[in-house]
């Protein structure tokens, strides 16, 4: 019997470009000097190198440009050793016409500064490296430290001081509406950081963009393929003294599944067909129609009133994971992520009127209807990102899927007043309210590169 060990090997993992132009350099030669181990960057040029654990130095050479050497790289076994974005500057030699095609590096500063200079339309943004170094969780919080990009309500993007509903929302270049009907852009707050590329906001127009917008278009870019494996979690909580642990807020007993954001069929209309008319049913209340109309009567829920209840703090937790798996003649990509809010609003001695022509003057106006009392809101957003992307040396295929769902109930109990048009009357209103909205995007592209030929 023998007994033998092994280590199992670790991986070397990053990004070349171009520092002048940011662009991609594809088919760069990356490769370790006491052993000879090496390996070519792909199209987006990513470079994968598996090698034994131990302390390497590594150099990186390309026609016309300068050789890049990085030194005391260190690999432990069965982990990643990512050297991030490496830069080569162009070789002072004179050469025949070369000819390089590839597309452009986004998820850098020097990058996407390139990208600004050159772009014939006016845009900004923030690359994933200052994401990173800002240290932001969302998407919406990164967009605040982009010039002429204000968020209101910790979600909803304004673009040179106009409202969100002169913004446009792209994820990956496509076109994504937004979960409010009553708003044109997506709330940001649900895209986490860790599954984001960069962020580019455009502030005019070009030809492949949407013209339905006038503040500017801001294109979310997924990650296709994380430089190593992480799992990130975050938690977070919100206190508002008036909104809050507050035991004159107003709720109402609603379905289970509130708190996911969608209703389980506790509101929905109990009948639809065979409905008697009332004058019908009043005339003779034992008989037929009568009977059928107590009936339907009694099928609908019976919380008819709004309650008190101490109201909870806003909360919210995301989780997120991706990773990249080189495999010998592909590489596989993937992205997960999960985001949860519940938040809570309380509003005291609210007001509420309406109010028509007077019958008198058409300059005045009078008061037709007057409510005045307390409310509660819960509001519930729950998303859900999932990509998948697989890329070999010539071709690369993205998968991406996004729902979200939001659900908003509201109870509120006021003091009415109606005097509309010569009717006097006053009365005490429960008003109980609940919407639910869904969303779900799914994204199919890719893309091809004859290396060969050029």
């Amino acid at each position: 019997m023998s007994l033998s060990a092994y280590s199992q090997s670790g991986t070397i993992r990053g990004i070349v470009f171009d520092g002048e132009t940011g662009e991609y350099l594809v088919g760069v030669t990356v490769y370790e000097e006491s052993t000879q181990t090496g390996t070519i960057t792909d199209l987006d040029g990513n470079f994968n190198m598996n090698i034994a654990p131990g302390t390497y130095s590594i150099r990186i050479s390309y026609i016309t440009y300068e050789s890049h050497q990085i030194t005391d790289v260190e690999v432990s076994s069965g982990e990643v050793t990512s050297l991030g974005e490496i830069k080569l500057e162009e070789a002072t030699i004179s050469l025949n016409e070369v000819t390089i095609v590839a597309n452009a590096v986004r998820n850098t500063e020097a990058a996407l500064i390139s990208i600004k200079r050159k772009s014939a339309n006016v845009l900004d943004g923030i690359s994933e490296g200052s994401i990173k170094r800002i240290g932001e969780s969302d998407a919406a919080g990164a967009m605040k430290r982009i010039p002429g990009v204000s968020v209101s309500g910790g979600k909803y993007v304004y673009v040179k001081g106009l409202g969100d509903r002169y913004t446009k929302s792209l994820l990956n270049g496509v076109d994504i509406p937004g979960l409010d009907p009553d708003r044109n852009t997506m709330q940001m707050d649900i895209f986490p950081t860790a599954v984001i590329n960069n962020i580019i906001v455009h502030k005019t127009f070009s030809a492949e963009l949407p013209a339905d917008f006038t503040g500017g278009a801001i294109d979310i870019e997924i990650k296709d393929f994380p430089d190593k494996e992480q799992s990130i979690i975050s938690l977070g909580f919100g206190y508002n003294p008036n909104a809050h642990f507050n035991r004159d807020y107003l709720t109402y007993e609603g379905g289970k599944t509130d708190f996911l954001g969608f209703d389980d069929g506790t509101r929905a209309i109990p009948v639809t067909e065979n409905i008697p008319q009332f004058a019908e049913a009043v005339g003779n209340p034992n008989g037929p129609a009568g009977l059928r109309y107590q009936e339907i009567l009694q099928s609908f829920h019976p919380t008819m009133a709004a309650m008190q209840k101490m109201s909870l703090a806003d909360f919210s937790f995301g989780f997120s994971y991706g990773n990249q798996k080189p495999k010998e003649k592909y590489t596989l990509g993937y992205n997960f992520s999960l985001d949860y809010k519940n938040t809570t609003e309380f509003f005291k001695d609210a007001e509420y009127g309406r109010y028509g022509l007077s019958s008198s003057s058409i300059y005045e106006m009078e008061r037709r209807e007057y409510q005045v009392g307390s409310f509660g809101v819960n509001k519930v957003l729950l998303s859900g990102l999932a990509g998948l992307a697989i890329k070999t040396s010539h071709s690369k295929v993205r998968l991406n899927l996004l729902h979200i769902q939001n659900g908003e109930s509201t109870a509120g109990i006021f003091d009415f007043t109606g005097s509309d048009q010569g009717s006097d009357f006053n009365a005490f209103q429960h008003g109980l309210d609940y919407s639910q909205r869904s969303f779900t995007h799914l994204l199919l592209d890719g893309n091809h590169t004859n290396l060969d030929k050029g």
